[in-house]
């Protein structure tokens, strides 16, 4: 050991060092996303549509209830994209691709 290694480090950034080391930052971020997903978007849409998925390249997919819950979510994206970068940390979500039951993407 060397001296440096020795020297006290904030808990915080000792957790995030041992999360990317087992390759487990990506599912802390999608955690995060799901955890606030009712403030982001509010209980009404939260009650119809959930997120399923947050892919690598940043690609938040949701399941929507309905077409029209499908719609509604695919016209406040931009909106949504701010709140999530302000809730979860900027560049986390880049794009949201909302499906319905059925299983048809709708962007």
């Amino acid at each position: 050991m060397t001296r440096r290694s020795r020297e006290p480090r904030l808990i915080g950034a000792e957790l995030a060092d041992v999360l990317r080391a087992r390759g487990w930052d990506g599912r802390l971020a999608a955690a995060r996303v799901v955890a606030r997903w009712p403030e982001v978007v509010g209980d009404v849409v939260a009650a119809h549509c959930q997120p399923s998925r947050l892919e690598e390249d940043g690609t938040l997919q949701v399941l929507a209830d309905s077409a029209a819950w499908a719609t509604q979510l695919t016209y406040l994206q931009g909106k949504l994209l701010d709140r999530l970068g302000a809730e979860c940390g900027p560049g986390l979500v880049r794009r949201i691709q909302v499906r319905t039951n059925e299983g048809r993407p709708r962007r």
